[in-house]
């Protein structure tokens, strides 16, 4: 990190190693992850939403 990036907070920094590890394990997209990342982070993140990012990125692989 260099001095102008903002230092990350306990709750930010395990939302971005969830994320990460998701999008490795193929459980969510890039794409995703964004808005994930942000719910969490907050807090605002709910079961159904869960399921939705889940599904959508099962859905997606298995089109390909």
């Amino acid at each position: 990190m260099s001095t102008t990036d903002p230092i990350e907070t306990p709750a930010e920094s395990l939302t971005r190693q969830i994320v990460e590890r998701l999008i490795a394990e193929g459980l969510i997209s890039k794409y995703s992850a964004h808005e994930l990342q942000s719910k969490l982070a907050t807090g605002k993140l709910r079961a159904e939403d869960w399921r939705l990012l889940v599904e959508l990125s099962s859905h997606k692989e298995r089109k390909q």
